[in-house]
């Protein structure tokens, strides 16, 4: 049955009419549905979204949606920190419907009166983030055992200084491992030797106790063919 049809049960008491006419008047409000990205700009900071539930006539025919500019986007964020991830077209998620007209509010980012007297209008509406999507292929995942970060491509991390603090290893796993910089091992807790599996090759000079290993002399050796004698 069409839901716009009145029922002979809406008319039979006054509960009912009054039921009727309250489900009548929320049908005509908008509060919380999906949508999908139709564009977003630069920064991911706002969106122009399409709601994917459709409206119909009072004959049932449908009536599809058209799209909402204009769309501020919920970000996770304290003060200067937050986590960013723009949405981009094609995207599902939920958009909630402010109670009241925040066009001031939009555009001043601080307390206004209400820009008019519409109430839970589509123009009204905030992207809230990302419902009903394919299967990520990058993520930070959280489980029982552990946190999980994926990516296919490069994970770049930014910073003045970078600490790394582990109470049992840390690992490196790579084809390859490149260290742009000295190295250099401090004096903390854990310092101690170095081991390594394979050969080690040194562009410049291996210096140990003062001693360097290209230039270093050995004495008492008489002169002659003869060459010393390996390392013991």
């Amino acid at each position: 049955m069409n839901l716009f049809t009145t029922r002979p049960e809406d008319t039979t008491a006054d509960a009912n009419a009054q039921n009727h006419l309250m489900r009548q008047f929320l049908m005509g409000q908008a509060f919380i549905t999906l949508a999908v990205v139709t564009k977003a700009d630069d920064n991911g900071e706002v969106v122009s979204v399409k709601p994917i539930v459709d409206g119909f006539t009072g004959n049932g025919d449908r009536i599809t949606n058209e799209p909402i500019h204009g769309v501020p986007v919920w970000r996770l964020q304290r003060g200067a920190s937050a986590v960013m991830m723009p949405p981009i077209a094609g995207d599902i998620g939920l958009i909630a419907m402010c109670d009241r007209d925040i066009t001031a509010v939009k555009k001043t980012k601080d307390s206004a009166l209400p820009g008019s007297n519409r109430t839970h209008s589509y123009s009204d509406a905030i992207y809230l983030g990302g419902v009903l999507n394919a299967e990520p292929s990058q993520f930070v995942k959280f489980s029982n055992d552990g946190i999980d970060i994926v990516s296919p491509l490069l994970v770049s991390i930014h910073a003045p200084s970078v600490e790394v603090n582990a109470q049992q290893a840390f690992t490196v796993n790579a084809a390859s491992i490149v260290l742009n910089g000295p190295v250099n091992q401090g004096a903390g807790s854990y310092s101690g030797d170095f081991q390594f599996a394979g050969n080690i090759t040194a562009q410049g000079e291996v210096t140990g106790k003062g001693v360097k290993l290209s230039t270093h002399v050995h004495g008492g050796v008489e002169s002659g063919s003869s060459t010393t004698q390996g390392p013991q």
